[in-house]
């Protein structure tokens, strides 16, 4: 019985290591796109949803702020 054990217990790490889980497994780090310059790409992708969202707010309106029929 106490092969059997052994068995299911090798077979869990093998399995586990395989698919990236536990302490010894296989470590897939994403490379991370210039860290140094993340806050200004956030600080980018906030201002270009915002010019967006104005974009499509003002589109029904004409320089001097007029609905267009």
């Amino acid at each position: 019985m106490l092969k059997h054990y052994y068995r299911l217990v090798y077979w869990k790490r093998r399995i586990g290591r395989a698919l990236g889980s536990g302490r010894r497994g296989p470590r897939r780090h994403r490379p991370r796109l210039a860290p140094h310059l993340q806050p200004f790409l956030v600080f980018g992708a906030l201002v270009a949803i915002a010019v967006a969202a104005s974009a499509l707010a003002g589109a029904g309106y004409d320089d001097f702020g007029w609905a267009r029929p």
